[in-house]
Protein backbone atom coordinates (compact mmCIF):
# COMPACT_ATOMS: atom_id res chain seq x y z
CA UNK A 1 0.00 0.00 0.00
CA UNK A 2 1.31 3.55 -0.57
CA UNK A 3 2.10 4.80 2.22
CA UNK A 4 -0.34 8.15 3.16
CA UNK A 5 3.29 10.54 2.82
CA UNK A 6 3.04 9.51 -0.82
CA UNK A 7 -0.47 9.96 -1.45
CA UNK A 8 -0.53 14.01 -2.28
CA UNK A 9 2.60 13.31 -4.62
CA UNK A 10 0.54 11.05 -6.21
CA UNK A 11 -2.73 13.23 -6.68
CA UNK A 12 -5.98 11.57 -6.75
CA UNK A 13 -4.67 8.22 -7.76
CA UNK A 14 -4.01 5.59 -5.31
CA UNK A 15 -3.57 1.77 -4.79
CA UNK A 16 -2.50 -0.25 -7.97
CA UNK A 17 -2.87 2.76 -10.31
CA UNK A 18 -0.33 4.84 -8.26
CA UNK A 19 1.94 2.36 -7.72
CA UNK A 20 2.20 1.67 -12.02
CA UNK A 21 2.62 4.67 -12.40
CA UNK A 22 5.78 5.13 -9.73
CA UNK A 23 6.90 1.41 -11.49
CA UNK A 24 7.00 2.22 -14.82
CA UNK A 25 8.78 6.33 -13.93
CA UNK A 26 11.09 7.59 -16.64
CA UNK A 27 14.49 6.58 -14.37
CA UNK A 28 14.04 2.93 -14.68
CA UNK A 29 13.88 2.93 -10.44
CA UNK A 30 12.41 0.11 -8.68
CA UNK A 31 9.86 0.97 -6.46
CA UNK A 32 11.47 1.19 -3.30
CA UNK A 33 13.63 3.57 -5.10
CA UNK A 34 11.44 5.86 -5.95
CA UNK A 35 9.84 6.24 -2.64
CA UNK A 36 13.09 6.90 -1.29
CA UNK A 37 13.63 9.71 -3.61
CA UNK A 38 10.27 10.67 -3.08
CA UNK A 39 10.80 10.75 0.89
CA UNK A 40 14.47 12.74 -0.43
CA UNK A 41 12.88 15.47 -2.22
CA UNK A 42 9.85 16.34 0.18
CA UNK A 43 12.43 16.97 2.96
CA UNK A 44 14.11 18.68 0.68
CA UNK A 45 11.03 21.07 0.14
CA UNK A 46 10.08 20.28 -3.20
CA UNK A 47 6.16 20.64 -3.99
CA UNK A 48 4.05 17.84 -4.76
CA UNK A 49 3.36 18.85 -8.63
CA UNK A 50 6.82 18.82 -9.12
CA UNK A 51 7.63 15.37 -8.23
CA UNK A 52 4.29 14.13 -9.76
CA UNK A 53 6.01 16.06 -13.17
CA UNK A 54 9.20 14.19 -12.60
CA UNK A 55 7.62 10.78 -11.56
CA UNK A 56 4.66 9.92 -13.04
CA UNK A 57 4.71 9.61 -16.87
CA UNK A 58 1.71 11.23 -18.98
CA UNK A 59 0.22 11.00 -22.74
CA UNK A 60 2.57 14.22 -23.17
CA UNK A 61 5.47 11.80 -22.17
CA UNK A 62 4.92 8.96 -24.46
CA UNK A 63 4.63 11.32 -27.48
CA UNK A 64 8.08 12.24 -27.03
Amino acid sequence: MISQSLRPALGARSGAGARAELRNNPYGLSLREVRAEIRRLSARGWQTWEIRTRFALTCKDDDD
